[in-house]
């Protein structure tokens, strides 16, 4: 059929402006402007022989006559080799798959043996079986390997056999495979897909558009980001469209190349166009999103997805599941749950459940707490008590402070005992909220009229509130009072230690010493043994009071049972004293047990190098009176008329406060309180161990 003439009139510019007569010239736009040699030998590779012969020829190891015109590598022509594929020789833990076992390529050929013998010969690293093969069947082998599994060396060996063994031209299709093929993840290069490229161009063939689509699908393994940019803009400037695929391949490489923000902005463009993002981009952005921590845009995406009615696979579900969990974010978290774990289409391990719950408990969302309890409810995993500290911190952060309270009940009831730790949200959400001790009370006996056991330790949260408010709020010291009246009508257990540490602490902070006096007195009528804390408030409000002599003796009460004061109780022991001149406020402040050990260190490092005799003789620790006031020193007035105004205005304000407060107690009536007189008689412990007064 005759060719039919272009015509080149004012419509063809109107339609394709960027056309040129150039483009007659040459087969195709050149991809490699600046790295474009100007000998074609420079080239590292070629699948064609010369351009002039008829045939080509896929050699670079000997000289050889085609069609009786000779072509050499080395004689400046275009006559270029590709040998990086077609002549590399295979390992032989590297065999083709479809080679029979005990079958293996010779490779080790003859130099100038590629002329009559040609036939006779096996080519280095091509498997006999597969020469016996006829071409069509390569062909098509060729095909599938390429569209399949890419492989450089199962390609390279049919190729060997097409061109270099049966003389076939070599075609489009021909380099299409061999560039499809660096989509291998092991040996594919993107180099190797420049020089292709700059061969097709070098032996007048067009570079159409299904060739640089594959370009881009091995781009999309083994990103480089100029050639990527020179492809579409040989793409554009030929007037070819980006294939959805080639919009697929395009953000994949992006993606390896961590260029996130536009990867998303090209997704964007995608959705607005309709093109479907395939399921294995839209894994692999999720996961390289996962790995940056972008846990907003893994949950847009995944929400869109779901959406769209497409299906995710459950190893990305679980991935998802893990690391956001792991990484504390809620929105993910949750929507991963929501969609695969509560319809029982992904079943996580006990560490994930125990991350979501920890989501759960920051985020104050008690529903995804109750759905992972009755996952591990169902699963028969049963839940400890940190599982429950998390559940009943979700209520505590959602705000619903009963809801918390009747957890910890559930967990008593089911006989585990609570810790201290199990009340610290219930504690930390009381403060921070400002809430009444008497309403946070009052819920702990709703819970006793619904037939629930309250636990020792929801009482006690309720008195460490009441701790806590006394250093702004002495008043609440009679609130702590009179809910410690009815701690045994609330709760079955007796209270320990640790409730009447802190009375004695609320008391201390509140500078209240009868009150502490007759939490004192409770304790040793009830017989419970103080320990260690319960002697550093007694001695720090003995302190606060200016009874040095008691504050003394409970320091020696302390001392006897084996135990020492904390560092912040020395400390805080140390200042109380260090104003004062009495003989037990001295005992107490050069006490061993007491002196700061750093003081202490430079002293002996100066009684070691010190060479004189002694002018000073240290006061011991059990000093007389006289030596105790000797140095007795008296509280300077200020001198400033507006300081000593603003003093005697504070002395004052104080003065009227205790007034209030002894008036509040004489009102009240509970000083005349019998001790013990809380329980009945059988349950009174015997009387031991008094602490002094």
């Amino acid at each position: 059929m005759p060719r039919q003439t272009l015509v080149l009139d004012g419509l063809w510019y109107c339609l394709c402006p960027s056309f040129s007569l150039n483009t007659l010239k040459r087969p195709g736009i050149p991809l490699l402007r600046g790295k474009r040699a100007s000998k074609p030998s420079q080239f590292p590779a070629s699948l064609a022989g010369p351009i002039s012969t008829s045939r080509r020829c896929l050699s670079n190891t000997c000289t050889r006559k085609i069609d009786g015109n000779s072509s050499h590598p080395g004689n400046g022509t275009h006559g270029v080799r590709y040998s990086a594929f077609l002549v590399d020789r295979k390992a032989p833990d590297q065999l083709d798959e479809d080679q029979p076992p005990g079958q293996d390529a010779d490779i080790t050929p003859k130099e100038g043996n590629f002329g009559a013998e040609l036939t006779n010969k096996h080519l280095p690293g091509v498997p006999k079986h597969l020469e016996q093969k006829s071409t069509s069947y390569l062909e098509q082998k060729l095909e599938e390997l390429t569209t399949t599994a890419p492989k450089i060396l199962s390609t390279s060996q049919i190729l060997r056999i097409l061109i270099r063994d049966r003389r076939i031209r070599p075609e489009v299709r021909h380099y299409r495979a061999l560039i499809r093929a660096n989509a291998d993840t092991e040996r594919g290069s993107p180099d190797a897909v420049r020089q292709l490229l700059a061969e097709m161009e070098a032996s007048g063939i067009t570079l159409d558009s299904a060739t640089l689509h594959t370009a881009l699908q091995v781009l999309a393994v083994h990103p480089d980001y100029l050639l990527r940019q020179e492809i579409l803009r040989t793409l554009r400037d030929r007037w070819l469209p980006l294939s959805p695929d080639g919009w697929n391949y395009v953000v994949a490489g992006l993606v390896r190349e961590h260029q996130l923000e536009l990867a998303l902005d090209h997704i964007v463009q995608m959705e607005t166009k309709g093109i479907i993002i395939e399921p294995w981009l839209h894994s692999m952005l999720v996961y390289y999103l996962c790995e940056f921590e972008e846990f907003d845009e893994v949950v847009r995406l995944m929400r869109s997805r779901v959406d769209q009615g497409f299906d995710m696979t459950t190893d990305l579900w679980l991935y998802v599941l893990d690391v956001a969990s792991a990484a504390v974010h809620h929105e993910t978290t949750r929507f991963a749950w929501k969609q695969m774990v509560e319809l029982r289409y992904l079943y996580p391990s006990y560490g994930v459940c125990s991350n979501v719950l920890t989501v759960a408990s920051r985020a104050g969302d008690p529903e995804l707490a109750a759905s992972v309890a009755r996952f591990l409810t169902e699963s028969d995993v049963p839940l400890g008590l940190e599982d429950y500290e998390k559940i009943a911190e979700a209520h505590v952060m959602s705000g619903d402070l009963y809801a918390a309270f009747e957890v910890l009940c559930e967990v008593h009831k089911a006989g585990i005992e609570l810790e201290r730790s199990s009340t610290a949200a219930i504690l930390t959400y009381m403060i921070q909220s400002r809430t009444n001790p008497r309403y946070a009370w009052s819920m702990l006996k709703d819970l006793k009229a619904s037939r629930y056991d309250i636990p020792l330790r929801c009482a006690l949260v309720v008195l460490e509130m009441c701790e806590h408010e006394a250093i702004n709020d002495p008043f609440v010291v009679d609130d702590g009072v009179a809910l410690y009246k009815e701690l045994y009508a609330l709760c079955t257990e007796k209270a320990d230690v640790s409730v009447y540490n802190s009375l004695i602490s609320m008391c201390r902070r509140a500078k209240n010493t009868d009150a502490g006096m007759f939490i004192v007195k409770e304790m040793a009528t009830l017989g419970v043994v103080p320990n260690a804390m319960t002697f550093e408030h007694l001695i720090i409000m003995c302190l606060d009071a200016g009874n040095y002599e008691s504050a003394y003796m409970y320091f020696q009460d302390l001392l006897a049972r084996d135990s020492c004061p904390s560092e912040d109780a020395r400390a805080e022991i140390r200042d109380l004293c260090s104003g004062s001149s009495d003989q037990y406020a001295v005992q107490l402040k050069l006490h061993p047990h007491i002196r700061d050990t750093l003081v202490l260190r430079k002293a002996d490092e100066q009684d070691s190098t010190q060479d004189r005799p002694f002018l000073i003789v240290k006061v011991p620790s059990d000093s007389p009176p006289e030596y105790a006031n000797r140095f007795k020193q008296g509280t300077r007035r200020p001198v400033d008329k507006e300081k000593r105004r603003a003093e005697s205005k504070e002395k004052r304000k104080q003065k009227r406060r205790r007034l209030a407060i002894a008036r509040a107690r004489e009102e009240d009536g509970w000083e005349n309180y019998e001790p013990g007189g809380l329980i009945p008689e059988d349950q009174l412990g015997a009387k031991g161990n008094t602490p002094s007064s």
